[in-house]
């Protein structure tokens, strides 16, 4: 009887061996053509129910949740940064053409008046071109997350008077009057100064190239967020669609030929807001264009 017992064990272990070799063999073709089968939910199974492996299948399933999330990341910021470089290629033909043709325009003029109306055209368009490298320089560090921070107490009524005033001539040549609050606003908020100052750039230069006559500048405390709103009036005939003005860009000329604006200044502004952990938003309410920046503020 013994005898029997033993044989009778050691055919159970010879079938729990085979099952074992075999179901370990499909677990390693599995794991090979796992980079393959990425992103459309390859996950391991198991036909041998044995403890041990169904705890192995269960770490290695959670090691594939990480690497597929890594993989769609990682594409989506691929994506992310050759929708840019198209847009970016598409934007910079305009002033590029418009310097060529004013070259030789100057080239072939000897009229000094006409020579200083056509240098002016032309630097102009490299300022434009060096503006919208630099939006798109950063863009890309942001979309590649190659941006870093150094959050910091900033009192945000000096930085939004200083980038302000540093448009001044631009803003007296177009004719747009600012008005600041009577009362400044002590309340300092956490935030990356270098971040802050390029956001408050492209609001600027946002209102200069679309407010009318004049634009607003107030603040708040919104309890955990200290409020930055600039309310402008928009130019006549001017077809602003507010959900849009943050879509990677978006200008209001639909055809995409506005040499002044790339439509990456307000996007860019909202991915550095959202990376301080701050919110923008923006509304149009009559004929007033209004953005709201919410920063995170310091509690006394």
């Amino acid at each position: 009887m013994w005898g029997w017992i033993v044989v009778f064990l050691a055919l159970m272990l010879l079938f729990y061996i085979y099952f074992l070799k075999r179901e370990l063999r499909k677990l390693k073709r599995d794991i090979k053509e796992i980079p393959t089968r990425a992103g459309f939910g390859s996950r391991l199974s198991l036909d041998f129910r044995d403890q041990a492996l169904m705890d192995i299948v269960d770490e290695l399933n959670e090691m594939i949740d990480v690497y597929e999330e890594e993989n769609r990341y990682a594409k989506k910021m691929e994506e992310n940064v050759k929708l840019s470089i198209a847009g970016l290629s598409h934007d910079l033909r305009t002033p590029l053409t418009s310097v060529k043709g004013y070259v030789q325009l100057l080239n072939d003029n000897t009229d000094e008046t006409k020579r200083k109306h056509y240098l002016k055209i032309i630097e102009n368009s490299i300022n434009r071109l060096t503006e919208m490298t630099d939006h798109f320089y950063d863009v890309a560090r942001i979309e590649t997350d190659q941006l870093e921070m150094k959050l910091s107490p900033i009192p945000l009524s000096n930085v939004v008077e200083e980038i302000f005033l540093s448009f001044y001539e631009q803003f007296e040549e177009k004719q747009i009057e600012l008005h600041f609050p009577e009362q400044g606003q002590d309340q300092q908020i956490i935030a990356d100064k270098f971040m802050l100052m390029r956001i408050i750039q492209n609001i600027a230069q946002n209102i200069l190239r679309y407010a009318q006559s004049q634009a607003v500048i107030s603040y708040w405390d919104d309890g955990n967020y200290l409020v930055f709103s600039i309310e402008n009036d928009i130019k006549l005939k001017s077809k602003v669609a507010v959900e849009k003005v943050f879509t990677r860009f978006y200008t209001e000329d639909t055809s995409r030929t506005n040499t002044e604006a790339s439509g990456l200044g307000l996007y860019l502004s909202k991915r550095l807001v959202e990376k301080m952990n701050g919110k923008i938003d923006a509304e149009l309410s009559g004929e007033c264009f209004i953005l709201e920046i919410r920063l995170p503020i310091i509690k006394n």
